[in-house]
């Protein structure tokens, strides 16, 4: 059967290229915020650029998720709308910790209006979330199927010829408008998978798509 499925992507540039993005910003545009040190709980949410503070080389921005101002380096942001493409296959967002992981995927979701999404870590593993719907403040619930260590999960990718577990993800939400997002490291990758496992069950039944088991969860913010 063949790996791929239809999808949409969203491709975001990496670390590397995030103070590039932000050479002509201005006042009043949306940005995320990547890796900062003292106000961690913001990774991954977005803000409102103020003003820029020549002195110290920061932007003000004004955080949308709690109205707090926080003066960050511009290789701590990111303009919103930089760096789309829905033609660029096998594009993904790049996530360090699996706190911004979670809030990524929760994104898809509530910001981005995405069907699914697909959490992918190197060649070898993965997890795949179909969005149903809300599920408390903030959380969803819907469906999931996961590639881990497990030998029988990382046999069926030998089986179906795929050269990455993420083509099983994408195989599950065919049909759907999918997000990818990349996890930096493994830590990170099964903190998440953990997490998400304690909120699923399963009947042991196989999703024919992604010859996975699938799991129903519901996530909670």
């Amino acid at each position: 059967k063949d790996c791929f499925g239809t999808a949409t992507i969203l491709n975001l540039k990496t670390k590397q290229g995030k103070q590039g993005t932000m050479e002509n910003a201005k006042p009043g545009q949306n940005v995320q915020f990547y890796g900062l040190k003292t106000a961690t709980h913001l990774n991954g949410t977005t803000g409102r650029l103020v003003k820029f503070l020549t002195g110290e080389q920061r932007w003000a921005v004004r955080s949308n998720n709690d109205g707090s101002v926080v003066n960050a380096k511009l290789n701590n942001l990111m303009l919103e709308n930089m760096g789309t493409n829905s033609s660029a296959p096998g594009a993904s967002i790049s996530r360090i910790d699996v706190n911004s992981l979670h809030v990524a995927a929760l994104d898809s979701f509530y910001k981005r209006r995405k069907g699914g999404v697909v959490i992918s870590c190197g060649k070898k593993y993965m997890l795949a979330l179909e969005f149903d719907g809300p599920f408390g403040h903030g959380g969803v619930v819907g469906e999931m199927v996961y590639v881990d260590k497990d030998p029988q999960a990382q046999a069926v990718v030998q089986q179906r010829g795929c050269p990455s577990a993420k083509e099983l993800g994408t195989n599950f939400l065919t049909g759907e408008t999918v997000e990818y997002i990349e996890a930096s490291d493994e830590k990170s990758f099964f903190s998440l998978l953990n997490r998400y496992k304690r909120s699923s069950s399963t009947q042991g039944y196989i999703d024919l798509k992604s010859g996975l088991i699938l799991y129903n969860v519901k996530i909670a913010k």
